[in-house]
């Protein structure tokens, strides 16, 4: 079992309109809610890979029941800590005349100290019952910065590997926790080597720096450019086949979910990374979060 932490759990709503415009009434063409948050995501493109993920995290009230329930009628296990306050939702409207997306993203409620110790009690308790773990996601309002880096912390001493997806002072300390894999963007590896928003940037200098500084596997994702991955001194291009992408909501959670496939079924550094961004480009070819068909990672896995 793969253990998939969503911290910050949400009903994900992606709206589909045509000609979306502010101050406007809109009919919808069709409306898909999602159990939501990085983590059910990167659940979900791990159980169309045939693996068997479990999502924890926590999760509250009428949102968090409707959470759990759909992740469950998806066959996904879950193993979350319940809150008194209610869980947030996500809104995504999809432009598809446009092809653009507008988001609106709760915050969310701060989680309680009670809340916090209760689930890394429980990640302590049940650690060794999996093979990996994936960190992915923003913290809650009330989660201390270094949840994450504790927890890597936790699943090292078991040897249980972790991969790392976040950003801000949680992506950092984490990283200082020596995390099997880190998966930044350009924004992040900015972050993590202390360069500048507008200084030059050459990706596949930042990612062996950062798999140099943190002893970590990294594949720094480009977006629609690919992606650069770099172990121990390798560092290679990933160029992504083009393809008619319909929408890109999630698919660094399956890029994240193909990686995780890729080393766990033992697989070498450079073809589990072509299983990472085959997933993640696959899920651009629908429009829901972390969804793809598996025919298509196949036949995208062999063009990368």
């Amino acid at each position: 079992m793969i253990l998939c932490l969503n911290l910050n759990a949400a009903i994900d709503k992606t709206i589909v309109v045509s000609s979306f415009e502010i101050n406007k009434i809109h009919r919808p063409e069709s409306v898909i809610a999602l159990a939501g948050g990085k983590g059910c995501n990167v659940a979900r493109a791990l159980k169309t890979l045939g693996e068997t993920p479990v999502v924890s995290g926590w999760v509250g009230g009428f949102a968090g029941q409707f959470i759990e329930t759909e992740l469950h009628l998806e066959n996904i296990q879950t193993d979350f800590i319940h809150t008194d306050f209610e869980s947030r939702t996500c809104t995504s409207i999809l432009d598809r005349e446009k092809q653009t997306m507008t988001e609106i993203y709760e915050l969310g409620e701060s989680v309680p100290l009670e809340k916090i110790n209760e689930l890394r009690d429980h990640v302590l308790k049940n650690i060794g019952r999996y093979k990996a773990v994936t960190l992915s996601g923003s913290l809650p309002p009330g989660v201390p910065s270094d949840f994450y880096a504790d927890l890597i912390k936790i699943a090292r001493k078991e040897n249980v590997l972790t991969f790392l997806d976040s950003s801000g002072e949680a992506l950092r300390k984490g990283a200082e926790a020596g995390p099997f894999l880190i998966k930044p963007n350009e924004t992040e590896s900015k972050s993590l080597l202390g360069i500048g928003p507008s200084d030059t940037f050459d990706s596949a200098h930042a990612a062996a720096e950062i798999s140099t500084k943190y002893g970590a596997n990294v594949l720094l994702s480009l977006g629609a450019d690919g992606a650069v991955a770099a172990k121990a001194g390798q560092v290679f291009r990933v160029k992504s086949p083009s393809v008619d992408a319909k929408s890109a909501v999630g698919s660094g959670d399956c890029m994240l979910a193909g990686l995780t496939y890729g080393f766990l079924h033992g697989f070498s550094f450079e073809e589990s990374v072509r299983c990472g961004v085959a997933a993640g480009t696959a899920n651009t070819l629908t429009v829901g979060a972390g969804q793809f068909k598996i025919s298509d990672f196949q036949l995208l896995r062999g063009q990368i």
